[in-house]
């Protein structure tokens, strides 16, 4: 009895000792080592911001999506359990038994379900089955601008397109909530939860309007199926500011499904293609020589009959021709005449007017894998080279290059940055960043882009190569292009390859869209004014219709039978200074947000945007720029305000000597 109790009071004085080195010598260590175990940080993804289209359509949106996931440590019953979710989660058993198995206490099963997946799931009741909201994304017009809006990954992170390229706009900011583990290992909260508004991403506006979108891509859609062609692209833009207004390519793509898709489906291609211009280019060459004063509109070349002979090359044109003017060789796309027009500025300024309109370096859009297209230097051209590159072929460009490129043109010889990004606008709809239109450089003066745009009106009419790209009211200045391919397995130009487009803005006096189609690889057919021109046609009179664009009176339009019209397009002004320097325009400035504004030396767009920017939609009177207003600038802004702008073509300049106005305009 004695040496049981000397043990048991041995064993009694050791437990003391044990316990008085855990609580008061190794206190510290185990408190930590406690924390370590039970305690647990939670760190949260807020929602992701949104993108909307220029009119505030839903383009993407983040929902609410109910994630499964196990704890295989409380299951009793793996095959039970399997056997029974698989079915509603659309797995396989065997998946679902290897994750019930899993050693570890926490296992995702599946991410962003379904709410019915949920409410049958609970109805089963299976202990070691969890659910958690998460945030999903969602694309509610599918296939709507796919490949421009991209997609994300199961974390909400931007992988492609505009989610990639705004993710640091866009992606909800990370939160942290501390809480602990129970004895089933179930994590509870210890704090109150934060106000989740405060950390969602911001809401990105794009130039895109999903009309014409929509447009874009059935009218694509419908010439790519009718030439059983290869794919198609589409691009529409505002030349006066740079905004891509719509951007599509088939085959489509639903972002929703974007697992379903190969990579070369997500790609954005009117950025990450290249393909040789063709006969789209020769504007281009036509104004660089009209801006060098090397020719007129009305100088006369010898095209030789359709047929020239350069070393051992030939280069024909599709119809035979004899002399033409400049105008003409536009007109009926001439090959050898856009030879002859180079040959008056040479090489070396042909390719200083290439780069300057942009082609050979990146626009500016700053998108994933946007390429520069290629021009080789002019030391490198041989003489066949140097006429190919004339009628658009032996370089490579994008479509939204030759876009901008077409768009200069129509600009009044200004390039613009392109640009999707309109505004971002935080959780409160409040604007903080308010994109604006880029000037990159002045090309051309504002008479040769005049005449260079009265001489791609001719393709248009009754002669020229594109009758299916006309309008009636309005005065369509355009190009086709019928460029051959050159076969990736022979490197040589193909006869059954072929890439047919067509490029032209509207009305051609003051315009308002520019218009780019490109089919690729259609049969049946393989001439832009029969298989582009007709997709141009239905997208440009949409664009015209949705923005209110009323057609100008006969006498304001291109007169092509008055030979005085013609002598006042030549009339050509000092060549302007090719420039790099990035300037910025700004927005016309309102003095007080509560009282009308002062329109006069607007434009008619520039009035109506404003005026949307007080929920006006005003009546307009003539054309041009705002001479008057009725109710006057400074009358304060009431619901029963009826504006009336009334505009004249006035000189602008002579307009702000008059009085000048309480806004800046440039």
């Amino acid at each position: 009895m004695g040496v049981v109790a000397g043990m048991v009071s041995l064993l009694f004085i050791a437990v003391i000792v044990r316990v008085y080195h855990l609580q008061v010598v190794q206190a510290a260590k185990m408190h930590e080592r406690a924390v370590g175990q039970q305690a647990r940080d939670i760190t949260v993804q807020a929602r992701r911001g949104g993108i909307l289209d220029r009119n505030g359509v839903e383009l993407a949106v983040s929902v609410e999506a109910p994630s499964f996931f196990l704890r295989p440590r409380t299951i009793k019953n793996v095959d039970a359990l399997a056997t029974a979710l698989a079915p509603i989660l659309g797995m396989d058993v065997a998946e679902v038994k290897t994750k019930a198995s899993s050693k570890s206490g926490f296992v995702w099963l599946k991410r962003q379900g379904t709410p019915q997946q949920a409410e049958a799931i609970a109805a089963l009741d299976f202990e070691g089955v969890g659910v958690t909201g998460e945030s999903k994304r969602f694309y509610p017009l599918k296939e709507r601008a796919g490949q421009l809006l991209g997609f994300v990954g199961i974390d909400s992170n931007g992988l492609e397109g505009a989610e990639r390229t705004f993710e640091s706009r866009m992606a909800g900011g990370e939160y942290t909530i501390q809480g602990f583990k129970d004895a089933r290992g179930k994590t509870l909260l210890t704090e109150a939860t934060p106000e989740f508004k405060k950390f969602e991403g911001k809401t990105v506006i794009l130039t895109i309007d999903e009309r014409l979108q929509r447009v874009a891509e059935e009218a694509i859609s419908k010439q790519v199926k009718d030439f059983d062609a290869k794919g198609g692209y589409a691009v529409v833009m505002d030349p006066k500011t740079g905004e891509i207004l719509a951007m599509a390519s088939t085959p489509a793509f639903d972002p929703n499904r974007f697992k379903d898709f190969t990579a070369d489906a997500w790609r954005l291609k009117s950025v990450t293609d290249t393909f040789e211009p063709g006969s789209t280019f020769k504007p281009l060459v036509l104004a660089a020589a009209l801006q060098e004063k090397s020719i007129t509109l009305n100088t006369m070349f010898d095209t030789e009959g359709g047929r020239i002979q350069i070393g051992k090359y030939s280069i024909r044109d599709s119809h035979a021709s004899g002399v033409l003017s400049a105008a003409q060789i536009v007109q009926v796309s001439s090959n050898i005449g856009a030879y002859k027009i180079a040959q008056t500025i040479g090489r070396d300024k042909l390719y200083q007017y290439i780069r300057a309109f942009g082609f050979g370096r990146t626009s500016g859009l700053k998108v994933r894998g946007e390429q520069p297209g290629l021009v080789w230097p002019p030391d490198r051209w041989a003489e066949v080279s140097f006429a190919n590159i004339a009628f658009g072929q032996g370089l490579t460009a994008t479509p939204l290059q030759m876009t901008n490129a077409i768009a200069t043109v129509a600009n009044g010889g200004m390039l613009m940055q392109p640009r999707i990004l309109k505004s971002t606008v935080d959780k409160d709809g409040k604007i903080i960043d308010d994109s604006q239109p880029t000037l990159v450089r002045r090309v051309l003066s504002p008479e040769v882009a005049r005449q260079t745009t009265w001489a791609m009106s001719l393709v248009t009419r009754e002669d020229g190569t594109a009758k299916q790209a006309s309008l009636e009211h309005y005065t369509v200045a355009g190009k086709t292009g019928t460029a051959q391919k050159v076969n990736p397995e022979t490197r040589r130009y193909d006869a059954h390859m072929w890439l047919a487009s067509f490029i032209g803005f509207a009305p051609a006096e003051d315009p308002e869209f520019v218009v780019l189609v490109m089919v690729d690889e259609p049969h049946k057919s393989h001439y832009g004014g029969v298989v582009a021109a007709p997709a141009f046609k239905r997208i440009m009179s949409e664009a015209l219709a949705l923005r209110g664009v009323r057609p100008l009176p006969r006498d304001k339009r291109f007169q092509f039978d008055d030979e005085q019209s013609v002598k006042e397009l030549e009339k050509l002004n000092k060549p302007q200074t090719l420039e790099m320097e990035t300037v910025v325009l700004p927005h016309i400035a309102i003095d007080d947000p509560d009282s009308v504004p002062d329109f006069r030396g607007m434009t008619l767009k520039q009035s109506i945007e404003r005026a949307r920017e007080f929920g006006q939609l005003p009546k307009v009177e003539g054309w041009g720029r705002v001479v008057s207003q009725e109710p006057p600038a400074g009358t304060p802004l009431t619901e029963e305000v009826d504006l009336v702008l009334v505009l004249s073509p006035a000189s602008h300049q002579a307009l702000m000597a008059e009085e000048p106005s309480t806004g800046t305009m440039q």
